[in-house]
């Protein structure tokens, strides 16, 4: 089969489409002939060799951790799934190939009313975006939760998640067609970090007591500065640094003890024990069409290079996939 590997860690090495062979499902996993993989930010991050995931993969290797397609092999123990229907998921590790496996607990059946290439989108974003604001923050009608990157892939489903949950939603930005995208997403304010300071606009919106949940996808920029913009006994959930950005932040320790915060990390590889019981949750929004997948780009497998360049550019809304 065909399949887009990393050759060698750091981005100036081009990825390359080669010949491999096919993966056979182990127990717990299902096989499945690819029609789209998501593309997301740790994909980048762990090729450029400067991921604390990358440690993990030894070049050459299948990068891709969501993807959608249709049902082929069944592994051991696996039950509730049949050869032929369509599915989506979390990988295994290799989505961007022509045959992947996934995880039988974090998969699912594709709803009648979505796309492979919507499907592929989901995974990553929806979980991650699940595991910040209900299993973290465990954010309440009426909390207001501050989203950076609100136009991205997992800041899209944080603000579609956050304001079904009946809260208050503002999104940081770095354009106004990214303001337009996160207002038409359930935001009831934008604000565009280049130009103004978030902080101080998250005081003003909140009559100067401080939001309730940030969800910080650049703790190397904003960490810091979070601790201004949340309330006494406000909570900072942490899902990444920032693509390309030093992996440590600097922060105030009186800053932290004066606000009283809760600060989580959340990672997929902690979630996965739990996705049995959080699929079943979120299947229903996907299904009456509540939560929508936007596409910002799709891209040919062989592709996958101009793929991550876009990535790296921030010049997308929403979801980046791959096609065969």
């Amino acid at each position: 089969m065909k399949a887009m590997r990393v050759q060698a860690f750091g981005l100036e090495t081009p990825m390359r489409l080669d010949e491999v062979d096919a993966p056979k499902p182990a127990p717990g996993e299902l096989l499945v002939r690819l029609n789209a993989a998501g593309v997301n930010p740790s994909d980048v991050a762990t090729r450029s060799g400067k991921s604390h995931h990358s440690g993990h993969h030894t070049p050459p290797y299948v990068p891709g951790l969501e993807a959608s397609g249709e049902v082929i092999g069944i592994g051991e123990g696996v039950a509730g799934f049949e050869v032929g229907q369509r599915v989506f998921g979390a990988c295994a590790g290799g989505a961007y190939a022509e045959v992947v496996r996934l995880r039988a607990p974090a998969a699912a059946v594709v709803p009648e009313n979505m796309t492979h290439e919507e499907a592929a989108g989901v995974t990553l974003g929806l979980r991650t975006a699940w595991n910040a604001l209900v299993i973290k923050a465990k954010a309440g009608p009426g909390e207001s939760v501050l989203v950076h990157g609100g136009a991205g892939g997992v800041g899209s489903a944080a603000v579609q998640l956050a304001r079904r949950m009946g809260c208050r939603v503002f999104a940081t930005v770095s354009s106004e067609e990214k303001a337009a995208f996160c207002r038409k997403l359930g935001a009831e304010e934008t604000i565009d970090y280049r130009r103004e300071d978030f902080a101080e606009r998250c005081l003003a919106l909140t009559g100067g007591r401080g939001v309730d949940v940030i969800i910080e996808c650049a703790a190397f920029d904003n960490f810091d500065k979070d601790l201004d913009a949340i309330c006494v006994d406000g909570r900072i959930v942490v899902m990444g640094a920032g693509l390309g950005k030093e992996q440590r932040a600097g922060f105030r320790v009186p800053a932290v003890m004066t606000k009283d915060a809760r600060i989580f990390g959340v990672t997929g590889v902690n979630l996965a024990r739990k996705m049995p019981e959080v699929v079943p949750r979120y299947l229903p929004m996907l299904r009456d069409g509540s939560f929508k997948v936007h596409l910002g780009a799709v891209f040919p497998l062989a592709e996958a290079n101009a793929a991550h360049e876009l990535m790296l550019s921030g010049k997308f809304l929403g979801k980046i996939v791959l096609t065969l």
